[in-house]
Order: structure tokens, then C-alpha cells, then sequence
């Protein structure tokens, strides 16, 4: 059990946010080629930008925080 919510160093917590980040990830990629199938371009680009925070959340957890 974590001890406390906001103890980053704590690995277990890692790993549940690393978890739930990915997820989020991949969501937006099959919303992402679903626009795209579809020849909906300004949604695409949407979903696109909208995973550039995830996509920082990610090399922050894994190469910044070590």
C-alpha cells in the first residue's frame, strides 16, 4: 500500500502512473487512426497535440526521475 499518494520515489507509485499514462496513450493512437480513416484531419491533428503532455509525462517518469 502506498504510504503517501504524492511519494514519487516510491516504485510501486511509478509503475501505477506509468501504467495509467500508457493506457491514456494508447486511447488517443486508436482515436488518432480512427480520424485518420476517416479523412478527419483537424480531429487527428487534435488527438495528436492532445498527447504531446502524456508523451512529456513519459520521458519525465522514465529518464528524468530516476
Amino acid at each position: 500500500m502506498l504510504a503517501d499518494v504524492g511519494d514519487l520515489g516510491n516504485p510501486a507509485w511509478r509503475l501505477v502512473v506509468m501504467r495509467a499514462i500508457t493506457f491514456g496513450v494508447i486511447i488517443n493512437a486508436i482515436l488518432f487512426f480512427t480520424a485518420i480513416n476517416f479523412e478527419k484531419d483537424r480531429v487527428a491533428r487534435g488527438i495528436l497535440l492532445s498527447c504531446l503532455p502524456s508523451v512529456a509525462a513519459i520521458i519525465l517518469f522514465q529518464f528524468i526521475l530516476r
